[in-house]
């Protein structure tokens, strides 16, 4: 999740996908169902909070102070919050040691994507289905989602995690998501009469005209230090995932033997910079801005548009969707669900030491309300932005009309900006990212247009979910696993994920030889029980389809 959809992708982004609707708009989120008492207690609540930062002062911001009153009038009393905010690069790192010698703050935003199972077998988080009663808003929440409650709970019902939010962009039935592109030199390739990229042959092919305009340089870079879109082509990903019947080991189908030999193609060639498994977000910036690379076959989909803006000296960078391998059709896109209430990446917990349980779920729970989704995200009526006679809530012109909205945003700590997210940082609404989006360079269906890209009249006429690009993941059940089926599959895949990793690495710049992959992958078998992994997968499937 960043921009558009959050800064947080950062960490690859918290965030990002994230959002809510307003009382002003055509709601998906619930009422209000909590509400102040007006009772008083003269006793402060305290409690201690990490969060990742941006590097700026999302206390004392504009909105950072309306959402402490706010807080403050809701519960009564003075509210007392220690924030620990840590660079949103070293976030994960710094959670993971405080995990490790259990010294964690009262509410925490956990590592992304961290599996959660191990801290609630050795009771550092607190079983949250106990306090049901006293979430009302977050449970409404979930019931707006498909499976919403399913997909918080582990397989013996019990809940250790609050979900972002993620709210609807476009209709039901139509306009398709993308948040991870390709992406190009789009003046570069126009100036020299190369055909933007539709296939791994045109990737090929626009590489090696421009290694010849430019010889010492490397035309491919990639996000992330990442081949997902070239596995994407394969439709294969590169660990377990839903082939539309089953749950399969991505690095043991052949789509992914055949992307990883494209990929040594390339860095043979010296086309794909030798430094792709170690690039960073800033290494990636300073080479593009430079003009280092010229294709990057994964990023983040609001980023080439910055970097146009930040270079402002005639450079364009385009994004595309991922080229295809017409050996598998069209390929896949990374496609969130910008159609229906969902829940995002990110998740939080209580630590099961804090003092003051009952209190602090009232004060999580009521983020999920319409009032306080509107305030973080949009600010303050009048101030940010205006709701006219139809009911339809947008932003003061002074977004409108600036070069980068997203700095306008900044300078009132809205969640709607570059940097800001006042809070605790759980739930927004997306259509905000949407009113005021920044214009991106969009290449999609053959065409060229200045337009946000969430604004795409191509990407918002595709139907969903049928369409050719969304992955056969996108419909996989919503599976849960007991605590014993989760340490199982994290004593054998981490490993194995460990190998693969540096593995690929050795098969793309020619280490190791594709004449020698039956030997990987009867090693890799020979690490752990992949086939019992799978079976779990696929008796939980089993279990979430009765």
């Amino acid at each position: 999740m960043k921009r558009k959809t959050t800064s947080l992708l950062l960490a690859s982004m918290l965030a990002l996908t994230v959002a809510g609707c307003t009382n002003n708009t055509n709601n998906t989120n619930v009422p209000d169902t909590s509400s102040n008492t007006g009772a008083t207690d003269s006793k402060p609540l305290s409690f201690s909070v990490a969060l990742p930062s941006n590097g700026v002062d999302n206390e004392n911001s504009m909105m950072g102070k309306e959402w402490q009153k706010e807080m403050e009038a809701y519960m009564g009393r003075k509210v007392n919050i220690d924030f620990n905010y840590i660079p949103s690069s070293e976030y994960d790192e710094k959670l993971k040691l405080m995990i490790a010698s259990n010294d964690l703050p009262d509410f925490f935003v956990t590592p992304l994507f961290y599996d959660t199972t191990e801290m609630a077998e050795q009771g550092q988080i607190l079983e949250l289905s106990q306090y049901k009663d006293l979430m009302p808003n977050y449970m409404n929440y979930l019931s707006k989602v498909k499976n919403g409650l399913t997909r918080v709970t582990n397989a013996e019902g019990k809940m250790y995690t609050f979900k972002e939010t993620s709210t609807p962009r476009y209709p039901a039935d139509k306009g398709m998501l993308i948040q991870n592109t390709s992406s190009y030199r789009y003046d570069l390739f126009q100036q020299n009469n190369i055909k933007i990229p539709e296939t791994w042959d045109d990737v090929y092919q626009a590489a090696k005209k421009l290694k010849e305009l430019y010889p010492d340089k490397y035309p491919i870079a990639t996000r992330w230090n990442s081949l997902r879109s070239l596995f994407a082509a394969d439709h294969v990903k590169d660990d377990i995932y839903w082939n539309g019947s089953k749950y399969v080991y991505g690095v043991l189908e052949d789509g992914y033997r055949d992307a990883l030999q494209f990929a040594n193609k390339l860095y043979a060639e010296k086309l794909l910079d030798p430094e792709y498994t170690i690039d960073t977000d800033d290494t990636l910036k300073r080479k593009a801005l430079n003009g280092d690379n010229y294709i990057w076959l994964t990023q983040w989909f609001t980023t080439p548009a910055e970097y146009t803006r930040t270079v402002n000296d005639g450079k364009v960078f385009a994004v595309t969707l991922y080229p295809d391998n017409p050996d598998y059709g069209k390929s896949w896109q990374e496609v969130a669900n910008g159609n229906t209430p969902d829940l995002g990446w990110a998740q939080f917990c209580i630590n099961a030491k804090t003092k003051v349980p009952e209190d602090l779920i009232k004060l999580v729970d009521y983020q999920y309300t319409d009032k306080i989704i509107n305030m973080v995200t949009w600010g303050l009526e009048g101030t940010t932005y205006t709701v006219g006679a139809d009911g339809v809530q947008t932003f003061n012109d002074e977004f409108k009309t600036a070069p980068d909205p997203w700095l306008v945003g900044d300078k009132y700590g809205i969640r709607a900006s570059k940097n800001y997210n006042p809070g605790l940082q759980m739930v927004n609404d997306s259509k905000a990212f949407v009113d005021f989006a920044a214009k991106d360079y969009t290449y999609f269906n053959g065409k060229y247009e200045e337009v946000p890209i969430e604004k795409s009249p191509y990407l918002t006429s595709l139907p969903m979910p049928n369409n050719d690009y969304v992955p056969s993941s996108y419909s996989e059940p919503s599976i849960q696993f007991t605590q014993d089926e989760s340490q199982k599959i994290s004593e054998i895949m981490n490993p194995v994920k460990t190998f693969v990793t540096e593995e690929q690495a050795k098969f793309v710049s020619g280490k190791s030889s594709f004449e020698d992959w039956s030997k990987f992958t009867d090693k890799l078998k020979k690490m752990g029980d992949i086939d019992k992994v799978l079976q779990i997968y696929n008796d939980a499937a089993a279990r979430a389809t009765k």
